[in-house]
């Protein structure tokens, strides 16, 4: 595919339908140069017509887009319960989708086995896409390099490129991407995004990420190990961050953290509709517990809540300060606390935020929730699949 046929594709990809004149000013060529192109893309049924849009007066232009029935891209969604899946059409549709099957995420073979059994049973399951299924991407928690198709914290007992595994347990091919760029990229192009070329996501979720997209493109960096928000150093505190040091924002600012405060609150004695729970009980208690009393409006919860959101804010306005994002979006399981969390968090956000700045970011919760993932691995997918990056 030429430059100019690949500019074509990345802008359907990312606006949607365009005429000719459009894809013209955009890649500065004449209008009997992108006819060709189309023309090509058309052949190759990547690319159709799909009619004429009204403009008030004159020549009605003919709007392009997508071939939906090109091909079918698969995101796969992991964590540590769950593995989801979605089907999404070349024109970024899903057309299936089957979420938190059960699974159990460990930087084992026997765990990565299991997870190609299990994407195997979900192909037989979609028949009639098989053979027009052209790209799975799977997310993965912690450092990915997709490029080399090595997963540095899971998956990491091999030598072998991951993605090489992962293609032949599913027999189709497949690549790796982390799982927080994942969702960034679902919520950027079918959730918050709205044309910005800078936009950040924060995932607070058991731990804390981040993605980026800078000059509308997802920001990997040199290795692919960008967006390791919760890792910054922050507290001199005495407790053990999951990468093994102490001191990171996500032992202070996460869902780890907020159980554990409220853990150690309820068993000093204080007050809670989750202390029956806690005492009583001898399974951990879940985030979906805590932030179910976060909006019942139990004292204790809100407390920590806004103690989180507090503390999140401040490095969030480090954040803002650093890259002056148009849009900054919270997502994760904390961000179904609502303003709870989010409150607590622009306020500290505009406390430490230079004040020329502070205008130019729209701060919000997600919009695709828990499918922020799948959508975002299904996109993936079909832009690693186009070589966009």
């Amino acid at each position: 595919m030429d430059k100019n046929a690949r500019q074509i594709i990345t802008r359907l990809i990312e606006k949607g339908g365009a005429t000719l004149p459009e894809l013209a000013d955009i890649l500065e060529v004449s209008i009997g140069t992108v006819t060709k192109e189309i023309a090509t893309l058309q052949e190759e049924g990547l690319v159709v017509d799909t009619g004429k849009i009204e403009t008030g007066s004159g020549r009605k232009p003919r709007l392009y887009n997508l071939n939906p029935e090109a091909g079918y891209y698969g995101g796969i969604d992991l964590n540590d319960k769950y593995v989801s899946f979605g089907l999404m059409d070349m024109a970024g549709t899903m057309v299936r989708q089957r979420t938190n099957v059960a699974y159990k995420l460990e930087n084992t073979p026997a765990s990565l086995r299991t997870l190609c059994d299990i994407v195997r049973d979900y192909m037989g399951r979609i028949p009639q896409y098989l053979d027009r299924i052209k790209r799975f991407c799977v997310n993965i928690p912690g450092r990915i390099n997709h490029i080399t198709g090595y997963s540095h914290t899971n998956f990491n007992f091999t030598e072998r490129p991951i993605t090489e595994i992962l293609t032949e347990g599913f027999g189709i091919p497949a690549s790796i991407c982390n799982d927080t760029l994942a969702m960034t990229y679902g919520e950027y192009l079918q959730g918050c995004g709205s044309g910005e070329q800078n936009f950040i996501y924060v995932n607070v979720n058991w731990g804390l990420g981040s993605g980026l997209i800078l000059g509308g493109r997802p920001y990997f960096g040199k290795s692919g190990y960008s967006g390791e928000f919760g890792h910054i150093h922050a507290y001199d505190n005495e407790v053990l961050c999951r990468c093994g040091k102490k001191g990171c924002l996500e032992t202070e600012a996460s869902g780890q953290a907020l159980r554990r405060k409220i853990l150690e609150r309820i068993r000093s004695g204080e007050s809670s509709i989750l202390t029956e729970r806690v005492n009583r009980s001898d399974t951990p208690l879940t985030l979906e517990e805590i932030t179910d009393a976060v909006r019942r409006e139990d004292p204790l919860c809100l407390e920590v809540i806004d103690e989180i959101g507090d503390k999140l804010g401040v490095h969030i306005a480090n954040l803002i300060n650093i890259f002056n994002p148009e849009t900054l979006v919270i997502g994760g399981e904390l961000a179904a606390t609502g303003d709870y969390l989010l409150q607590p968090l622009k306020t500290a956000v505009n406390k430490h935020i230079l004040n020329q700045v502070s205008q130019d970011t729209t701060i919000r919760l997600a919009h695709l929730g828990e499918n922020a993932g799948v959508i975002g691995g299904c996109l993936m997918a079909r832009s690693i699949d186009f070589g966009l990056f």
